[in-house]
């Protein structure tokens, strides 16, 4: 008998906490590496991430810019770009991404860092928000620390 109440509690705690992550309305966004971990010069910053969205109608990348002196951060810059500025798929409901830029020059293809070369060698971090076509945004998801060089 006991074990038969036990099993009556324990199979929906199982059957619920088993569950697959839905998907939301906003999206949802988590960068997973920035690299070089030192920038100078020409080398081309990659921000790589995975992102879901439930209608698959994701329409741009809101990316923030922040420079640090010590442990405080100073944000420098929020731009905005398009997913075909970004070379990103459309309509889909979820997948990785790698956001490129060039640092500093425009020999590339891709499109130039903002603020950048940075005046002097500076600690870093960027932050991805996404933004869907009814306007709906995303968390925000920062990569960890980088050197930008001057």
């Amino acid at each position: 008998m006991k074990v038969l109440v036990c099993l009556l509690f324990l199979i929906p705690f199982v059957t619920f906490s088993c569950k697959k992550d839905k998907y939301t309305t906003a999206p949802q966004v988590t960068v997973k590496s920035i690299s070089p971990g030192e920038v100078t010069l020409g080398n081309i910053l990659t921000i790589d991430a995975k992102f879901t969205d439930d209608e698959g109608d994701i329409d741009s990348v809101l990316m923030v810019l922040k420079y640090y002196a010590g442990d405080s951060a100073t944000l420098i810059d929020t731009s905005r770009f398009s997913l075909s500025t970004l070379g990103l798929p459309t309509k889909v409901r979820q997948g990785d991404m790698s956001v490129q830029f060039d640092y500093g020059t425009n020999n590339s293809g891709y499109p130039i860092l903002p603020y950048s070369p940075v005046p002097k060698d500076t600690t870093s971090s960027f932050g991805l928000l996404i933004i869907d076509k009814a306007n709906h945004r995303s968390n925000y998801s920062e990569s960890g620390k980088i050197r930008l060089k001057s």
